[in-house]
């Protein structure tokens, strides 16, 4: 049937190393819709913080967010697929983890949300010094997450918990373990990552590819994470990095070259333009 829509997950899959988009990866991109296909970022990232070099490419027309749980038509601020955490259950989960000295995110309405005294003792968390500068213009400081989550009945996207130790993990994951119904996964090392049990990235494309008219035998999934397990199993075309981590690369049809050797691109010429 051939490939028809190409999802790609960001942090260590399209863009490189220095967090960038390469020329030959952004060619490929681009080589891609004009022969028709749709060009899909699927990441575990709120809307908001997409890479404006990605968002902006001419042609990219649908953004899979929050690991799948919101799916966003570009340009448009409300999501045409959703499966969200409900409010009640974000705030069993704050409640469960309320003690724990730990950057605490909520993804809601498509931008991130964290409680305004983390800015206080943002030093003491193992994070790059750049970016600590920057932290509070990212996401969006709230003087009570409790008071917030409460407001905001429509539910949470995802709940991010990063820059975690291995002993911090341990500590999260035994509060956690008193609360059903959540997905728990990871796309970096040091971080937790919280959904409704059922959103995932490979839910999201389902979702996006019943809007569109497409199966999902017709799609080309991408990605190095744990979070993008789901999306690489489901797809018709599941595709790891050669930087992924070891069961994704188990996961999927084909290994590519890493993200700092342009493996997008590779993929993409192998897959959708063979010789």
């Amino acid at each position: 049937m051939g490939i028809k829509l190409i999802a790609l997950d960001m942090d260590g899959t399209l863009m490189n190393s220095k967090s960038e988009l390469s020329e030959g990866n952004r060619k490929a991109l681009q080589k891609a819709m004009q022969a028709g296909i749709f060009v899909v970022p699927a990441t575990g990232r709120v809307y908001s913080t997409l890479p404006d070099s990605v968002k902006t490419l001419p042609g990219v027309k649908y953004v899979l967010s929050s690991n799948g749980a919101a799916v966003y038509r570009v340009g448009e601020d409300k999501p045409i697929y959703t499966n969200f955490m409900s409010a009640e259950k974000a705030l069993e989960v704050y409640q469960a983890i309320k003690e724990v000295h730990c950057v605490k995110e909520f993804y809601v309405n498509g931008k991130g949300y964290f409680e305004k005294k983390i800015l206080d003792c943002i030093d003491t968390f193992d994070i790059l010094p750049a970016f600590r500068k920057y932290y509070g213009s990212v996401k969006t400081a709230v003087d009570d997450i409790e008071v917030f989550l409460k407001q905001n009945q429509q539910g949470v996207e995802k709940i991010n918990l990063p820059w975690i130790t291995t002993e911090l993990r341990k500590e999260l994951l035994q509060c956690l373990s008193s609360v059903d119904g959540l997905a728990l996964t990871s796309s970096l090392g040091e971080n937790i990552e919280l959904n409704r049990q059922g959103a995932n990235k490979g839910d999201g494309l389902r979702g996006l590819c019943k809007e569109i008219g497409l199966d999902m035998s017709e799609v080309m999934a991408c990605g190095d994470g744990l979070n993008d397990l789901e999306m690489i199993a489901e797809a018709g075309y599941g595709i790891a990095m050669a930087n992924g981590h070891e069961l994704v690369k188990q996961k999927a049809k084909f290994v590519t070259l890493s993200n700092d050797e342009d493996g997008i691109a590779y993929a993409i010429e192998k897959f959708c333009f063979p010789k």
